[in-house]
């Protein structure tokens, strides 16, 4: 429940910022556009999954900007007061990156009430198995925004860098599919990241077995990257606490 309260607080001052709603509609708003285009110049059908490329998207983007979320607190001066606590950084600071990934999640509705103006009522082969979906990229997003804000937070120049963040992840995750010239073994690689079989779940939305198999791949991934972003946010702490060599304040 206290981190419940954590994050509760932290999505409240983030909803009320205008630059990260702001983040949200334009980078939803745009992919959609542009599927919607494209769509129309080459005649896709109506069950195409527009609208959920344009939420993941959009959530991902918005994400992003828990590279520079550490590094802002310090420049607000809050940094200190978060980590000079009994609590673990890891319990402190993981509301804080949480509160991203959870406000990028209204990018879903968004992209579906977006698709509907436009003539594509948002569709689904099985709303149960989407909404499984859609809770394991927003695990797979937050488990990779917080090893991103534990390493960014070493350099001050982490702001700078959130944008060239959005399209890799996007793209080796398979959200608009992967080109069948990209060698195989690339393609395996692309399954180090939890996002990548999230966004098998949301889009195939299959069943049995393969369901299974991609769900155990989903949480474990995010496991290891939790397990990752743990270690280098205690790292960075004893850096802070200990050795002096990074700057809180």
């Amino acid at each position: 429940m206290p981190w419940l309260r954590m994050l509760v607080f932290h999505l409240r001052l983030f909803g009320k910022n205008t630059y990260f709603s702001q983040l949200m509609v334009t980078s939803t708003l745009s992919i959609l556009a542009l599927q919607l285009l494209a769509a129309h110049g080459n005649g896709a059908p109506d069950g195409e999954p527009l609208w959920l490329r344009a939420g993941m998207v959009g959530t991902w983007s918005v994400c992003t900007v828990a590279a520079g979320m550490i590094g802002f607190q310090r420049f607000q001066g809050t940094l200190v007061h978060l980590l000079m606590t009994p609590s673990s950084p890891s319990r402190t600071l993981l509301p804080l990156v949480a509160s991203a990934a959870t406000f990028g999640l209204l990018a879903f509705p968004l992209a579906g009430l977006g698709s509907a103006v436009f003539g594509r009522v948002p569709s689904a082969g099985s709303w149960t198995v989407l909404a499984l979906g859609v809770l394991l990229f927003w695990l797979s997003c937050l488990s990779i925004s917080s090893l991103v804000s534990a390493v960014f937070v070493l350099t001050p120049n982490a702001i700078t860098y959130e944008g060239l963040l959005t399209v890799p992840l996007v793209l080796l995750s398979g959200v608009f599919g992967i080109p069948a010239a990209v060698p195989s073994a690339v393609v395996t690689l692309t399954y180090a990241l939890p996002t990548t079989p999230a966004v098998r779940i949301v889009l195939d939305q299959p069943t049995g077995t393969e369901l299974a198999t991609l769900v155990l791949a989903c949480v474990g991934l995010c496991l290891l990257w939790g397990a990752a972003a743990r270690w280098a946010l205690s790292r960075a702490a004893r850096r802070a606490r200990v050795t002096g060599t990074l700057e809180v304040v």
